[in-house]
């Protein structure tokens, strides 16, 4: 969507169909950071001087798997002691200068006027540090010569990382990882993550997570891994989360999958729940009874 509309106009008036803040078809990048141009000496003194420390280390290899996170969920990660914003915004700050990391500012055609979290991602001189100090393969996630994409699919990975770091808050999380392969006879699919958790009789439970966002195709999307997550979870003895924007596509959703005969061992959770600041994740799993109405689960 945000490909169709004209940028010229310059009206501060709305598009009719609101969005999301997080599901936002209308979404678009307003500025990208430039990329520095540090050369890997430079930044190797600045971490044997110690002014790029091992924590900032740890928040680019946290960016190069989990690929782009707002501000708050660094802090949240990186920085828990801290009470006082600025003094994480003046680090992040810091890290930019050096070039570990980068800022993308967007906004919508949908909510103009409504505050946008910025998003932030590998720079280059972090680029650098990953390739030469721990031999990572950027490929195209390397910021000089990045992949293609959207907004939406930046989304699908800001809202995964939330739905992670409320995870590891609130239950024992064993692992977490991010598009696996799925295999079932010569079926394959990859979903957005599969992580397990350790209940307290110490049992490892195995879930697997798809993240839609709205892009056009999602609920075809849907509708064709149906079948292969029916079969899929039962010989695994896994539960399928199926993480979406608002209850009325978990709805949809769950329209689908019941047509499908796909609905045993699904939950679902939203962005409502999710970003909820009055809620717990370990209350915010729910499924749909026979009158559409949401049950949750109590995990606590």
């Amino acid at each position: 969507m945000e490909y169709n509309v004209s940028p010229l106009l310059k009206s501060e008036s709305e598009v009719e169909n609101q969005q999301p803040l997080l599901d936002d078809s209308y979404a678009y990048a307003k500025e990208l950071d430039p990329l520095t141009k540090h050369q890997y000496c430079y930044i190797e003194r600045k971490i044997e001087h110690g002014w790029i420390t091992e924590r900032d280390l740890e928040i680019i290899k946290f960016l190069f798997v989990h690929r782009w996170a707002t501000l708050s969920q660094i802090s949240r990660i990186f920085f828990p002691e801290t009470d006082r914003e600025g003094t994480v915004r003046n680090r992040i700050k810091k890290l930019m200068k050096f070039g570990l990391l980068r800022k993308l500012s967007w906004t919508s055609y949908s909510k103009r006027s409504e505050n946008k979290p910025s998003f932030y991602e590998i720079g280059a001189s972090g680029a650098d540090i990953l390739k030469f100090r721990f031999g990572k393969f950027l490929g195209q996630r390397d910021p000089r010569a990045p992949r293609e994409t959207t907004m939406l699919f930046r989304m699908r990975y800001v809202v995964t990382n939330e739905f992670y770091i409320q995870l590891s808050n609130s239950f024992n999380l064993n692992h977490f990882e991010f598009h696996p392969k799925l295999e079932l006879s010569d079926e394959q699919q990859i979903p957005t993550a599969q992580f397990s958790l350790i209940n307290p009789k110490g049992k490892i439970l195995l879930f697997y997570l798809v993240c839609h966002r709205d892009d056009e195709k999602w609920l075809k999307t849907l509708r064709f891994q149906a079948q292969f997550y029916r079969q899929f979870l039962k010989v695994k003895n896994a539960i399928l989360i199926l993480l979406v924007s608002t209850t009325e596509k978990a709805i949809i959703a769950h329209q689908v999958l019941d047509q499908e005969e796909a609905i045993n061992n699904i939950w679902f959770i939203t962005d409502e729940e999710l970003f909820n600041s009055t809620k717990e994740i370990t209350q915010s799993f729910f499924t749909f009874n026979d009158a559409r109405q949401k049950q949750y689960y109590d995990l606590r």
